[in-house]
């Protein structure tokens, strides 16, 4: 009873809640707090603009949260106010209305990740930054009025862009610090946008589980070892943009697959082979054709239509459903999420709306079909699923199953 009370409150308050808001609601993830917000922080750097991000961090949010002003609310938007008394399992989602309407008067980008917002904007001339500050302001405003706190000490700023002035602001009173490293759920995010630290925090991790597992484990068995860093090519907004960042962390898989017996001795792509995995840049690939499915056709859709620009040039051959691929001078932009699954091919929905076709160049082309053919081999039975069956878990489903070999074509399920 207290879900489907649940989805009917979400549903109705979904316009309430708004864009900004990526946790608690269907269709919004970190992936997509993510990738919505430093894409436009992305696109400012790229044409030469300096950029301050500031983060911010409510304080005992959650226990802050004001019962009356919350009622108050509740009422304001025409819900009945028992709902209210509905478990624990309503606690997020009335947070989410009470914060709802942090974003009123607010002109640059602000996103939420539950208690977590963040806040951007251009700081290359005076008055850009004169509006961020107004805007902090605003923010501070609120919380005065909701009779709620920002934690200050955890409030940092990130100045990104070359001729960033680095200018300090502030939240109230208190003079926010500024940093070179800060964590955005999921990611380390540092000054220059290339994620090294993040590679560097992963390969790390992996190296010391791996170190772990030699010493603790006696089995070298694939079952005993492989799940050990399999999380490792989980696909990140922003591909390794330095070639030690991709190195460190194929080393890493190689160390791994050189624990398992018998197979010390061959080479990395030998030792990949007798396993039937991949090397962590083909799977990257496939994380990324998954996620670009889920924007153009799955369950971030909505999202999708303001990444993506389409084409609809008459001239060009086949389908009227290709997307835009703009230019890229910096590689912070290029091999961004929006920018780097584009370069893979053009979308297209074929003959039904159950399917999407993904027309890509020589290398591409490969790279995919040689992942098809290993999870032909690692699951067969997987082909005897329908289209209908795939296409409605694209997430769970591999993105390469139905070949035509008329055309450098493949099904994106």
């Amino acid at each position: 009873m207290e879900r489907i009370i649940l989805g009917a409150i979400t549903s109705q308050m979904k316009h309430v809640i708004g864009k900004s808001q990526h946790r608690f609601i269907n269709g919004k993830s970190c992936l997509t707090n993510l990738v919505a917000f430093y894409d436009k922080v992305t696109c400012s750097v790229e044409v030469g603009r300096a950029v301050d991000i500031v983060y911010l961090e409510f304080s005992k949010a959650f226990d802050m949260v004001s019962h009356s002003l919350l009622l108050e609310k509740w009422m304001h938007y025409g819900l009945d106010k028992w709902f209210m008394w509905w478990g624990s399992i309503l606690r997020p989602t009335l947070f989410s209305i009470f914060i709802s309407d942090l974003d009123d008067g607010i002109k640059r980008t602000l996103m939420k990740f539950a208690d977590d917002p963040k806040l951007s904007g251009e700081a290359d001339t005076s008055e850009r930054r004169a509006t961020l500050q107004e805007d902090l302001d605003r923010l501070e405003e609120w919380a005065n009025k909701n009779l709620m706190q920002f934690n200050k000490d955890k409030g940092k700023v990130l100045h990104l862009g070359k001729h960033n002035p680095g200018v300090q602001h502030r939240l109230g009173p208190t003079q926010l610090g500024s940093s070179s490293v800060e964590r955005d759920p999921g990611v380390l995010v540092d000054n220059q946008l290339n994620m090294s630290e993040r590679r560097a925090a992963v390969a790390k991790k992996a190296n010391r589980m791996l170190g772990c597992t030699n010493e603790g484990i006696t089995s070298r068995d694939k079952e005993a070892i492989i799940p050990f860093y399999s999380a490792l090519a989980t696909p990140g907004i922003l591909s390794p943009l330095r070639k030690k960042d991709v190195d460190r962390l194929e080393r890493v898989q190689g160390r791994a697959t050189k624990m398992l017996k018998g197979l010390g001795s061959l080479p990395y792509e030998e030792r990949l082979r007798e396993l039937g995995l991949f090397s962590l840049e083909k799977r990257r690939l496939r994380g990324d054709l998954i996620t670009m499915f889920q924007y153009l056709k799955g369950g971030y859709k909505e999202d999708g239509d303001s990444l993506f620009t389409r084409s609809h040039m008459e001239k060009t051959r086949g389908n009227g459903y290709k997307l835009l691929l703009g230019r890229s001078r910096l590689d912070t932009r290029g091999k961004f999420v929006t920018m780097r699954t584009i370069s893979l091919g053009i979308i297209s929905p074929g003959n039904g709306e159950s399917k999407a076709y993904l027309f890509m160049g020589p290398y591409t082309y490969r790279l995919v079909k040689e992942l098809h053919q290993g999870e032909r081999l690692n699951n067969p039975s997987s082909l005897s699923r329908s289209s209908s069956d795939l296409c409605s878990r694209p997430s769970t489903s591999f993105v390469a199953l139905l070949w035509t070999r008329s055309s450098t074509s493949m099904s994106l399920l």
